[in-house]
């Protein structure tokens, strides 16, 4: 089923709204859902089917748990999870984790913390890796976007001018939603299309592969 923008025009109002609410919005529209507003279960199944496209990719995240894939599983995870986009690079010659060849200009995808396990990935998974957060972090994007606009406008949020404010947010922000629209389905597509393809063609490659003299039934050739 494919996404359409009302549906993330929804998602992104409400994250938005109960910013600029300070968290009232959520439960406003949750109190109009249960007593059957059309527009607040509209906004409602919107959420959902954004919600549930970015989990068909956590998804597809969990499946990597052969012991050819744990690594790359590993990585996704620590990516996903991260409160910072994977846009550090790393100058000089490293190994990448993934491929283990040894490349320049690497990226850095080693989390913060105590005793880090270092992570440098090849320059070409950059997109990969830069649209797997996107998706994964959306929420967390649409909030801190909404928190810039805020301070930007000098806007102010008390009760009474919040459905002003709200309002103002949609008529300002609606070309840059439409493009994080755009952007998330690409991001959709490209990182649901390549966890599939490493799935079905590397994840499950088995340790030991019969050599074709033995399946013919044929000595193998003298070295």
């Amino acid at each position: 089923m494919s996404l359409t923008y009302e549906d993330f025009r929804a998602y992104t109002q409400i994250k938005a709204y109960d910013v600029i609410s300070s968290g009232n919005f959520k439960r406003h529209l949750s109190a109009c859902r249960d007593n059957g507003d059309r527009w607040a279960i509209q906004m409602y199944n919107g959420q959902n089917a954004v919600q549930n496209k970015a989990k068909e990719i956590s998804t597809l995240v969990a499946q990597l748990n052969t012991p050819n894939s744990q690594a790359v599983q590993r990585v996704c995870k620590d990516v996903m999870s991260c409160a910072q986009p994977p846009v550090k690079v790393l100058t000089g010659f490293n190994t990448c984790c993934l491929t283990g060849t040894s490349v320049e200009h690497c990226i850095d995808l080693t989390r913060v913390g105590k005793n880090p396990r270092e992570v440098f990935v090849h320059p070409r998974f950059r997109h990969f890796f830069m649209l797997l957060w996107f998706c994964a972090k959306l929420e967390y994007v649409i909030r801190a976007c909404t928190k810039q606009w805020l301070d930007t406008q000098g806007a102010e949020t008390n009760p009474e001018k919040i459905t002003n404010v709200c309002e103002e947010y949609s008529r300002q922000n609606e070309e840059f939603n439409q493009r994080l629209y755009q952007l998330f389905l690409k991001g959709l597509s490209y990182c649901t299309t390549s966890l599939m393809f490493y799935r079905d063609h590397c994840a499950l490659r088995p340790v030991l592969v019969a050599s074709k003299e033995y399946l013919e039934g044929r000595d193998p050739p003298d070295d």
